[in-house]
């Protein structure tokens, strides 16, 4: 990682001063031979992510490191090993996978991670409110909700191995090609675990999330998470594909926990009256925002069938339809049975009524 290390060094973020304050992290540390330096993707967090090319597979790949580690206390060093082994284990299509972590030569900590190509689903929705033709060309609603559902099996997935997300968000989701769809960050996913009492509790300290997308529990604090919490996160993601905008977007984030915590996030179609939303989605969405999160879908797999429900044609057992609300929809997924019939019982009560 010479090449690494001097693209570091040369934007000053690798103090050379003090000595690597790593502490104990359980990591190799590395020749700097085996990657190469290509160019920085981006910042964000404590980390920064770099393309670099993988020398042994001879593919590009993207490294995630901490260029500050020499300033950084030992629990983010933690924090930042943690959400690469996090993400190394949740082994799933939906989720970015993990090649390769260790201690570079100067004692920074990284991990390599699969390279994807494409946008965020926040910056391609942010194209479709812009107009450009090729987001517009390609922008559905049954395409949003694939993207969903692909989504809610990540999460799924991860729950199933008692990992909360905590910070589900559209810029959090990756669009890659040929239909690849990513869920990304897992910097503050934590672990579950089970007490006698049969009532789960998060190890280690939960870190706050997005406004707009974090559950009233979130916002308040605590260590009594459970999945309800993404499911919450999921139902703001679903909002967000039908307004096209975050939940409550425009508002000082204060406000935003604000009204996420005294239970007063508006309806999407408050939110965006110039979108058709149907209804059927909006009463998902406010089920899986519920405040109280026994009022919420009890688990992922609930949430993704009402969402599949509804693209099938079928009613989500959150619209609570009325029996003429079904009736339309099963002719709506039966037109040519249902015409035939019509045309059937017509003939017939036209034989009838000559006959007598």
């Amino acid at each position: 990682m010479n090449d690494i290390t001097t693209a570091t060094q040369k934007t000053r973020m690798i103090p050379e001063e003090k000595s690597p304050e790593t502490g104990e992290l359980p990591l190799q540390r590395k020749t700097n031979r085996r990657y190469k330096f290509i160019r920085s993707i981006g910042f964000g967090g404590m980390k920064a992510v770099l393309l670099v090319f993988d020398t042994d597979t001879a593919r590009e790949v993207a490294m995630a490191m901490m260029p500050d580690f020499r300033e950084r206390p030992q629990a983010d060093l933690e924090r930042f090993v943690h959400e690469a082994r996090i993400t190394a284990r949740l082994e799933h299509p939906n989720i970015i996978p993990v090649y390769d972590m260790g201690l570079d030569e100067n004692g920074a900590p990284f991990f390599t991670m699969k390279y994807l190509r494409g946008e965020s689903l926040a910056q391609y929705l942010l194209r479709v409110r812009a107009g450009e033709a090729d987001a517009v060309n390609t922008y559905s609603l049954n395409r949003m909700l694939q993207i969903f559902i692909r989504v809610c099996n990540a999460i799924r997935f991860a729950h199933s191995r008692n990992v909360l997300h905590l910070d589900i968000k559209p810029n959090n989701i990756s669009l890659g090609d040929f239909g690849a769809v990513s869920v990304l960050d897992w910097g503050l996913a934590a672990e579950m675990v089970t007490e006698p009492s049969g009532r789960r509790h998060l190890t280690g300290n939960v870190t706050r999330g997005t406004p707009g997308f974090m559950s009233p529990e979130q916002i308040r604090g605590g260590m009594h998470l459970d999945e309800r919490a993404d499911i919450y996160s999921l139902g703001a993601l679903l909002y967000t594909i039908l307004t096209g905008s975050n939940p409550m977007s425009g508002k000082p984030p204060e406000e935003i926990l604000r009204l996420a915590i005294n239970n007063q996030v508006p309806l999407p179609s408050q939110e965006a009256p110039d979108r058709e939303i149907p209804a059927a989605l909006e009463a998902i969405v406010m089920k899986a925002m519920a405040y109280r999160p026994g009022d919420r879908y009890a688990s992922v797999a609930e949430l993704r069938q009402d969402v599949a429900s509804f693209m099938d044609g079928f009613a989500p057992q959150a619209e609570h339809a009325t029996v003429i609300r079904r009736m339309a929809l099963f002719i709506n997924r039966n037109f040519i049975v249902s015409l035939l019939l019509a045309v059937i019982a017509l003939l017939t009560g036209t034989l009838i009524f000559v006959l007598f």
